[in-house]
């Protein structure tokens, strides 16, 4: 009987501590990987002594040209020479409806960089060139780090998920997870957006139409006098035009308030002017 109750006692005892193993190992689990994602100093150790580089590429050209449109031509065919892309375009045309000027942003990936950048400041006069570079390697392994330890965070908790036996216990982790979860989505988009910048440099150019700036001796003369005249009637007429329409509405209600005082000034002169005119005889008789 002592044998058996030992026995009854010892299991009783293992039943109460897996029930409350899933909450304890759920606060070491939170513990560890608050640790791990402030300071990853132990698995930072197995990261590689010597990482890749990463560096963020972006560069600003401007230049003049005669051919808006066949400079615009050529950088697209540097772009496709290099197996970039045209993210954005932006194009302004003249008078005459040809091109004057264009303003394009360019995604070429980073190993050809250098040799996009050479190219595009040939295709014209070159008025303006800048580059910069970001090294971001040590933000790239960090995050990497993060990612690892926050996926064995996460299947640690599901463990911990599959042994919980008791609703609070339940609840509790699977909260617990959803964060952690959470959490991850937020450092893969991370991850994600510097695997973007450094695999893809970013080059923005303008091009202008050589010329347009200058030509002050076009000013003098008779025919830009006579345009310059014509453009100026043209503008007062529009102005009249404008003001015409503006005082339109106007009108009526103006007509209604003035006729109304018009007549009464007018009739108070008339019983003014016949007043003296009929008491001069009366005055002359007396």
């Amino acid at each position: 009987m002592l044998v058996l109750t030992g026995c009854g006692g010892s299991a009783g005892s293992e039943k109460s501590a897996d029930s409350g193993s899933a909450t304890t190992s759920l606060a070491e689990t939170g513990g560890g990987a608050g640790k791990a994602a402030s300071a990853p100093d132990h698995d930072a150790k197995q990261a590689p002594a010597v990482a890749e580089q990463a560096i963020i590429s972006t560069g600003t050209i401007a230049t003049e040209t005669k051919d808006v449109a066949k400079a615009r031509t050529q950088v697209q065919h540097v772009t496709d020479k290099h197996s970039g892309q045209v993210a954005e375009q932006e194009t302004g045309t003249d008078d005459d409806g040809r091109p004057g000027h264009t303003r394009m942003v360019l995604r070429i990936p980073s190993t050809s960089f250098a040799k996009a950048m050479a190219e595009l400041e040939k295709l014209g006069t070159l008025v303006d060139s800048s580059t910069t570079a970001t090294d971001v390697t040590t933000e790239v392994v960090d995050t990497d780090v993060r990612v690892k330890n926050a996926r064995a965070s996460i299947e640690r908790i599901r463990t911990l998920l599959a042994r919980a036996e008791q609703i609070s216990d339940v609840i509790s982790i699977e909260s617990e997870l959803a964060s952690r979860e959470a959490e991850l989505n937020s450092l893969l988009a991370q991850q994600a957006h510097l695997a973007d910048q450094t695999s893809l440099s970013t080059i923005t150019i303008t091009i202008s139409r050589a010329g347009t700036g200058s030509g002050d001796g076009d000013d003098a003369g008779f025919l830009p006098g006579l345009s310059a005249g014509w453009g100026a009637l043209g503008a007062l007429g529009i102005g009249v035009a404008t003001a015409a329409g503006a005082l339109l509405p106007w009108i009526p209600v103006i007509a209604l308030v003035a006729v109304p005082i018009w007549l009464l000034v007018r009739r108070r002169r008339h019983v003014s002017t016949t007043v003296p005119t009929t008491a001069t005889p009366a005055e002359a008789e007396a």
